[in-house]
């Protein structure tokens, strides 16, 4: 398989599985989008790994995983500040 059928099958699954997780829980809604980010570049880093026992590529794709990082821990502490506001 080739790297763009890997992330585009990895993408279209995990934003339909986290779709279903937000449709579930309207309180989740935008702010499980990084989490998405964050589940892409990591699953499709080790399949390309497993695939091709290359670091280069794996380490490349981790570049998913840190913009995913950033925006999770902004993102909950938005979520943790609302919830005091609401209390």
């Amino acid at each position: 398989m080739e790297l763009e059928y890997i992330v585009s099958l990895v993408t279209i699954l995990v934003t339909f599985v986290l779709g279903i997780i937000s449709k579930k829980n309207p309180k989740l809604s935008n702010k499980i989008i990084p989490i998405q980010n964050l589940f892409v570049g990591l699953i499709v880093a080790v399949i390309e790994f497993f695939i091709t026992k290359d670091f280069k590529v794996a380490i490349a794709l981790s570049g998913l995983i840190a913009g995913g990082t950033y925006d999770i821990v902004h993102n909950l502490n938005k979520l943790i500040k609302g919830d005091e506001n609401n209390e």
